[in-house]
């Protein structure tokens, strides 16, 4: 090949960024033009928390069951009613009977009827049944708030590891644009080495598909950080035509403070949302046997009620009214049902029985998550601190290797290997600190503990 073709084949390659650049440009020139939203990792949890649907359909759960509280409690009050009635005879019956041999017709009623009552009730005694539904109302709200505190802690989990990522897919095309520059810069260095006769044909070359080989990378990380954009957007509530911009946090790997794994373990099992409701479960299984055998005791109720009624045949409440007072107790015993009071405490109780197991698979559950968790992130942690050594040493050796190759002294070889060690322990790095943040994001959801100063 003479050198006439490999500038050619030079100039083409150098044709390869400006048209990237260009149509990166132009496809981003909407949205240079508009406002950019900045996101930091809180705005995400807060935007999440405000749009999650899942998130506000469990608040709506905790006001349904404040409501039911409201209705459990009113069994327990005495019960007012007013009844009114009017009743029209278009043909009042009438009664016959005989006197001094003449038949006589007597009318028995009146063509309008007006009546009125206000009775009041107020149950005494239900086998302790209306208290008992008081409990298991209060213990359900408690139950649902636990519910959202659930969702809420996933939904922030899940925020946390998409912002997370869309930073992770922002780095990885930083550390391909880096090793552009750095190629691009090589390339230069070496076709000054070849236009001096210094190095060969093959040099610019090979100088030429490393460079190239990039490209198809570069397009690939911008197609995966766009789509990182837009899954969080979608999950916080933002237009993905929307541009942002994502404040990339310092992380601090330091674990400053990180407690001891037994200790994360007991307070997750004390905190977390999992125990409290199927705590809660428990304790409505257990008052749920009591209201089934309740219906084995009778039920005492107090009625008291005050009526008035008026007739006549015309359209007049002065005529023909009365009225009367009346109180008592009612008393009702269920003798047989045909063992129904029966099924149900055995299912009452078999459910009360499902509840305790739950609850013991629960902390169980919890138990090894946390440990899981805590042992991912000092994984992560060790990691962290390997890609920094060895960014470091990758960093030395590229720098020596451009050295001896502008000197005279090393080849080419030594700087494109040099390069792509730095390229992957950069790439590498950026994954690490993805780890750790997703770690330590982890260990939160599982024992509520914030470690570090992005929580």
């Amino acid at each position: 090949m003479s050198r006439r073709e490999i500038r050619i084949t030079q100039q083409h390659a150098r044709r390869w960024p400006a048209r990237l650049i260009l149509v990166a440009c132009l496809t981003a020139l909407p949205s240079m033009l508009a406002a950019q939203t900045t996101l930091t990792a809180e705005e995400v949890r807060r935007r999440a928390l405000e749009f999650n649907r899942h998130y506000l359909s469990a608040q709506e759960d905790v006001k349904i069951a404040q409501s039911e509280v409201i209705r459990a409690r009113a069994d327990a009050f005495p019960q007012l009613n007013f009844t009114g009635t009017y009743n029209r005879s278009f043909r009042v019956p009438s009664v016959f009977f005989v006197v001094n041999g003449e038949t006589t017709e007597l009318q028995t009623g009146f063509k309008n009827a007006y009546g009125a009552q206000v009775a009041l009730s107020q149950t005494l005694w239900q086998g302790g049944k209306v208290f008992t539904a008081i409990d298991i109302a209060r213990r359900y709200k408690r139950y649902a708030e636990a519910t959202a505190e659930q969702v809420r802690a996933e939904i922030v989990y899940q925020a946390d590891l998409l912002f997370y990522g869309a930073i992770l897919a922002e780095s990885q095309l930083d550390v391909l644009s880096e090793a552009l520059a750095s190629n691009t810069a090589n390339l230069e260095v070496t076709k000054q080495k070849f236009d001096q006769g210094l190095v060969s044909e093959y040099e610019v070359l090979r100088a030429t598909v490393e460079k190239q080989n990039l490209l198809p990378q570069i397009l690939s990380a911008q197609s995966n950080l766009r789509l990182a954009r837009k899954q969080l957007k979608s999950f916080i509530g933002v237009d993905l035509t929307e541009p942002v911009e994502l404040v990339d946090p310092e992380t601090d790997t330091s674990l400053t403070g990180l407690p001891e794994l037994q200790m994360l373990t007991d307070t997750a099992q004390v905190a977390r949302p999992e125990i409290e409701q199927a705590s809660e479960l428990v304790g409505i299984s257990s008052r749920g046997i009591k209201i089934a055998q309740a219906e084995y005791w009778p039920a005492l109720e107090a009625v008291a009620a005050w009526d008035w009624q008026s007739a006549s045949d015309d359209f007049t409440l002065s005529k023909n009214n009365s009225n009367s007072w009346t109180a008592g107790l009612r008393l009702s015993f269920p003798i047989f049902d045909g063992f129904r009071r029966s099924g149900d405490v055995r299912e009452r109780k078999a459910q009360f029985a499902q509840a305790r197991l739950s609850l013991k698979q629960t902390k169980d559950d919890i138990a090894l998550e946390v440990e899981d968790a805590y042992d991912r992130l000092r994984q992560a942690k060790q990691a962290v601190d390997i890609q920094g050594a060895t960014i470091a040493a990758a960093k030395e050796g590229l720098k020596i290797a451009k050295l001896r190759y502008e000197s005279g002294v090393g080849t080419q070889l030594e700087v494109l290997s040099a390069q792509t060690a730095l390229t992957e322990a950069r790439r590498l790095q950026a994954e690490a600190i993805y780890s750790f943040r997703a770690a330590r994001a982890g260990l939160k959801k599982a024992t509520t503990i914030g470690i570090g100063t992005e929580q």
